[in-house]
């Protein structure tokens, strides 16, 4: 564009006469453009300067983005380890209680964390979970009510009240 202005200008000299004051108006106005012209190509650097940086960051959060995920990936593979280990140890578990005395487990069950309880009475027969339960029911009634009503479903499909 600036081009444009300064060819049409060079034109004008050629084609108009050339007067003390027309010569001076276009020496202004060759000026002018001169100093627009530097002040576009500065802002223009800045501007490229600017996209270089924005450019770098977009970068950097790609990457931390693909970071992120890998750490996401192996959190979840490390959760998942955790959840077979556990489902093993619950396993085990309710092999060794299902084997030993109803009394003797339910003192124990009594004082473990109640979704633990529950996920342990999920793996024991049901003849070996009653027989605790009903033991516990002496120990800590109120304990063995809340084991007793997370085994239960809360509703039934198809059944209404």
């Amino acid at each position: 564009m600036n081009k444009i202005i300064i060819t049409a200008v060079i034109a004008a000299a050629f084609v108009l006469p050339v007067h003390g004051e027309n010569l001076a108006d276009l020496q202004a106005i060759s000026k002018q453009l001169d100093v627009r012209k530097k002040e576009l190509d500065n802002r223009e650097k800045a501007v490229r300067q600017k996209e270089d940086r924005l450019k770098a960051l977009e970068d950097n959060l790609i990457q931390k983005e693909i970071d992120i995920r890998k750490m996401q990936e192996a959190v979840n593979a490390r959760l998942k380890e955790i959840k077979v280990q556990e489902d093993a140890n619950l396993d085990k578990l309710a092999k060794d209680y299902n084997s030993a005395k109803a009394k003797s487990a339910a003192q124990v069950i009594v004082k473990m964390d109640l979704d633990k309880a529950v996920q342990l009475f999920q793996r024991l027969p049901s003849m070996t979970a009653g027989k605790i339960l009903s033991a516990m029911g002496t120990l800590d009634p109120a304990f063995a009510a809340k084991i007793s009503e997370k085994l239960t479903p809360e509703k039934i499909q198809g059944v209404q009240n």
